[in-house]
């Protein structure tokens, strides 16, 4: 039986194709459901970069905000205190202008704050032999530190394996305040802090505040909205006469 949809210039005519029809039914749905999953992207991303921006202009943290303070995602802080090179935390797998390398985390110490602070340094290359750690020169005595607070908020992770750490420096696949109270075996404040590039023990430091930029989400969303179109577009065309129907229209 043929089941290819035959055609007829006497006035438009619907014969479907069923195995198109159900490829498309099944493909319709996805590319929207895409297209809206980015537009919640775009949402999210631009939640954080309000956030970020909002946070960004209030006076920067001290401990006392430190403590009784809520909402401290993206704050500016400036906090004085001894940081610990001998137990330092290399986070794995980080590239940075498409060369990989490591970041140096080192745990910091404050006067009138119970727990300890995350400080993530930087950014620094790693070597071609992965064997090789690198070397930092270590910061030394009490310094003022200048930073952004950040709590990892999920994402993807890198399981080494590591539960509480025996032999400093640790080379390690992910961290999180929470992760750093297991490895160090001690008390940590709920974010880290990251330096600023004019803070003294900071080395490659400026992170990005999202990966991909709000409005990129939606013009993926559009994108995904578009193929949706063009398939059910292609899909009349297939199971009907309509290009010939409109070419004969076209013609009177």
């Amino acid at each position: 039986m043929n089941t290819e949809p035959q055609y007829s210039t006497q006035g438009f005519l619907w014969q479907p194709n069923k195995k198109l029809l159900l490829l498309s039914l099944c493909l319709f749905p996805l590319l929207i459901g895409l297209g809206f999953w980015q537009l919640d992207r775009a949402d999210e991303k631009q939640r954080i970069v309000e956030q970020y921006s909002t946070n960004q202009q209030a006076a920067p943290a001290t401990v006392g905000v430190l403590v009784t303070g809520d909402s401290l995602q993206y704050r500016s802080a400036w906090l004085k205190g001894e940081l610990d090179p001998e137990r330092r935390l290399i986070l794995d797998n980080r590239v940075k202008n498409g060369r990989p390398g490591y970041e140096i985390l080192e745990a910091l110490r404050v006067d009138g704050l119970d727990a300890k602070i995350l400080v993530n340094r930087g950014w620094v290359p790693a070597s071609l032999d992965r064997s090789q750690l690198p070397e930092v020169e270590p910061i030394s005595g009490t310094v003022q530190l200048r930073g952004t607070l950040y709590q990892t908020l999920g994402g993807y992770r890198l399981d080494d394996g590591i539960g509480l750490v025996s032999q400093w420096p640790a080379r390690v696949g992910w961290v999180s305040a929470a992760r750093a109270e297991q490895l160090y075996g001690e008390a940590f404040f709920a974010y880290q802090l990251r330096l600023d590039q004019d803070s003294p023990g900071a080395l490659q430091t400026g992170w990005p505040t999202v990966s991909v930029q709000p409005a990129k989400h939606t013009g993926y969303a559009v994108q995904w909205f578009v193929m949706a179109l063009v398939l059910l577009l292609m899909t009349l065309i297939a199971n009907s006469n309509l290009a010939e129907w409109l070419k004969q229209r076209s013609a009177k």
